[in-house]
């Protein structure tokens, strides 16, 4: 285990008073500092990679949103639990009701965690991609420590670092780019970018440059009208960037397709080979699945998922 592994499950470690077995009376989490009577029965998620956490580690949710569950989280789909709102927008009239005793939200769902925070204990468990495995364990200790299930968790953990360990070996010394593409549009991703994590999680070099990690607390730049001046400079930069980042010929293409979210249909290949730029590429192209990486993300099952996909494709 890494030094950095190893100080965030530490911190977890410290900051829970919790009984491996029924008593979970307090929890304190990244500034956030809750109170239980007894450990949390009814589980309302709106964080699809705490959902997928919760779900490998044998923990099932009472609530959660409606929506479409990627493969890790499919048993959902079933009806098998209370649909209450969006993965934006919790249904406050029905979480009022429906009485839980912990609500756990993050990432689209993070704005609302105010919202709901007077329904019950809220927590938010939104994944820190920038430290990708260490904030994994971190997130899975948390929860496996509140459930009594810190034998799975670790198994399920061991299971990741050696997979990872696997793929490593295979990547070592080679070069991608990882690409998000919407309609067309192919956006590189270097490390402190949004689906920089690649490089470090697969043992890749990258062939841009790193970026500073957004701040989540910084608003959103609006995008620039389309055909207004500023649309036009921020396409030929976009251009330029991809255009440098291609003639550095690395050896993998990762490609996150967009538009296969939900819909599973894969059109990135097509218009990959419409594009003048990534014509040149020579490396080999490597097309993930789009719902495991845009939608659940950095949860344990997704996880091991990701991993899987990546050695196959780097055999």
């Amino acid at each position: 285990m890494n030094s950095n592994i190893l100080w965030r499950s530490l911190c977890v470690a410290a900051t829970l008073a919790v009984s491996p077995v029924i008593m979970a009376q307090s929890l304190t989490w990244q500034g956030q500092s809750l109170q239980f009577k007894h450990t949390p029965q009814k589980i309302a998620v709106y964080e699809l990679s705490a959902l997928d956490t919760l779900q490998a580690l044998g923990v099932r949710a009472s609530i959660v949103p409606d929506a479409m569950f990627p493969v890790t989280v499919a048993a959902y789909n079933q009806g098998h639990a209370t649909k209450a709102g969006s993965l934006f927008e919790p249904d406050i009239a029905v979480l009022t009701a429906q009485k839980p005793d912990l609500i756990i939200v993050g990432g689209r769902s993070k704005a609302k965690q105010d919202t709901v925070k007077d329904i019950a204990p809220t927590l938010d468990l939104s994944p820190d991609t920038n430290h990708y495995m260490a904030d994994l364990q971190a997130r899975t200790d948390l929860l496996a420590n509140t459930f009594g299930k810190q034998a799975t968790a670790a198994q399920r953990l061991q299971t990741i670092h050696s997979k990872q360990a696997q793929l490593k070996t295979q990547t070592r010394g080679k070069t991608a780019l990882m690409l998000f593409t919407n309609k067309g549009n192919f956006m590189p991703h270097a490390e402190g970018e949004r689906f920089g994590f690649v490089y470090d999680f697969a043992g890749l070099q990258s062939v841009l440059p790193a970026v500073p990690p957004k701040d989540d607390n910084e608003p959103a730049k609006p995008r620039p009208a389309a055909g207004t001046p500023e649309a036009e400079a921020a396409k030929i930069k976009a251009a330029e960037r991809l255009q440098a980042a291609v003639q550095q010929q690395p050896d993998y293409l990762i490609v996150l397709d967009r538009g296969a979210v939900n819909t599973n249909d894969y059109t990135a290949a097509q218009e990959l080979q419409k594009n003048a730029i990534l014509r040149q590429a020579k490396g080999k192209i490597i097309m993930v699945d789009a719902n495991a990486w845009y939608l659940t993300g950095a949860g344990l099952a997704n996880t091991e998922l990701m991993l899987d996909e990546l050695i196959k494709a780097t055999k």
